[in-house]
């Protein structure tokens, strides 16, 4: 699940805990030449894929025999809230007890304008390792001008599903264009069933506005652009039409998805790796619901994530931390990765490779179409990442129930982006 609700409370912490990051904690973040323990051999990952249990630890044990490497390995807190306060205590305190760490794009907002993690780009994202991930989303997310700050461990796709079974309806064989998506959608609503469904929840909606956005060829950052305009009155005027419920406005992925399986929708956005879900609904195949390629308004564009590794720029270990990494990026390393999470390498030529088709991960060819002819992009994120998101969902919850005009809308999602957004 993409998006979870992080308190008030604890983004009020982060913030205090980054402002006070403006002058670096006593470790001397940032500064390679702090008491490095150059002969260290160790290192400790605070990850979260310690969740895969046994699978985990075969991974680890084929990074060592990789690396030469005795890695010891700590679980992040699995409640989001705890994970992210762990997470921030860790480095805004220049604590050196763990060297490596997994974050998600959220977290990755908050810290790498902080001078809390060591860039990369000249020790294991070189020039030839950065050509091999997706360009837009690495400048987006996890750079800093010419800093790189993560080395994603897999990515994960924002796209299109539709239920074949529903094509004739509107005498379909595909949906290429704005025009047939919205004559798909028009053809399978009435009598309580919507050609469109989705997860309106204020902090799950953020997903599908910057998705239609950026379709329309908009910008989520400027809400004086008509095409951003287009982009949420489509999305109103959808639900006017009675082609996408106001009801779903309390959904968050989990009852979306069920109504998709229930054929109370005839088509969603979703991310890829919930692909397991589909499989196990009984539902998912070419014949049946799936993966379809994302339409082309006026752009052909789909959101991507990932989780990444960061290098603590407080640890003592970086020589050794920087071998783990480099096996990481590597083509063996995402291939392991993914042979333990079944989750996609964000290594596009190991997305291509035969070795990755050996392992039969369902949707694979649809997945690849993405990468291959969409442009994949990096979310809108600030760094107080779940006060913008759930604000601007806030708003546009209150403009789809006709609390506030398109106008008033855009000018308050306008001050939302100024206001979380830095210059």
């Amino acid at each position: 699940m993409k998006r979870k609700t992080i308190s008030v409370l604890l983004m009020c912490a982060m913030t205090t805990a980054m402002l006070a990051g403006c002058v670096k904690p006593s470790a001397d973040n940032g500064n390679s030449e702090a008491e490095q323990n150059e002969d260290s051999n160790k290192i400790t990952i605070m990850s979260q894929d310690a969740t895969y249990g046994d699978a985990f630890e075969e991974y680890i044990a084929k990074a060592e025999k990789a690396t030469g490497l005795e890695i010891e390995t700590v679980a992040c807190p699995t409640n989001t809230d705890d994970r992210q306060a762990k997470i921030t205590t860790i480095l805004s305190s220049g604590d050196d007890s763990v060297d490596i760490i997994t974050i998600n794009d959220e977290m990755m907002s908050a810290f790498k304008n902080t001078g809390y993690l060591e860039s990369l780009q000249d020790t294991v994202m070189t020039e030839d390792i950065m050509a091999q991930f997706p360009e837009k989303y690495m400048k987006d997310m996890t750079m800093v001008g010419e800093n790189v700050y993560s080395v994603p461990c897999f990515m994960d796709i924002l796209a299109f599903w539709v239920d074949e079974e529903k094509m004739a309806n509107a005498e379909l064989e595909s949906i290429k264009t704005k025009e047939d998506f919205e004559k798909y959608v028009k053809a399978n609503s009435g009598d309580g069933k919507y050609g469109y469904g989705d997860a309106w929840e204020k902090t799950y909606v953020f997903n599908s506005i910057g998705t239609f956005v950026n379709l329309f060829g908009g910008d989520y950052y400027d809400w004086t652009n008509p095409k951003t305009q287009e982009a949420v009155k489509f999305m109103y005027d959808m639900m006017k039409d009675g082609e996408t419920p106001l009801a779903q406005m309390a959904d968050q992925y989990d009852p979306m998805m069920q109504k998709f399986f229930d054929g109370d929708y005839a088509s969603i956005f979703m991310y890829v790796g919930s692909i397991q879900t589909f499989v196990n609904s009984g539902k998912f195949g070419p014949d049946k619901q799936h993966i379809a390629p994302m339409p082309t308004f006026e752009n052909k564009t789909a959101y991507m994530s990932t989780w990444g590794y960061v290098l603590n720029s407080a640890s003592k270990n970086k020589a050794a931390a920087q071998k783990f990494l480099e096996y990481a990026a590597s083509e063996q390393g995402e291939l392991d990765y993914t042979a333990m999470s079944s989750r996609l390498p964000a290594r596009s030529d190991v997305l291509n490779s035969e070795e990755l088709a050996t392992m039969n991960l369902s949707g694979l060819d649809d997945i690849k179409e993405y990468v291959n002819e969409t442009e994949l992009l990096a979310r809108p994120m600030a760094p107080q990442a779940m006060e913008f998101i759930s604000e601007m969902g806030s708003l546009f919850q209150q403009y789809v129930s006709d609390e506030m005009s398109l106008e008033e809308f855009c000018e308050k999602a306008q001050n939302s982006v100024d206001t979380y957004i830095e210059k």
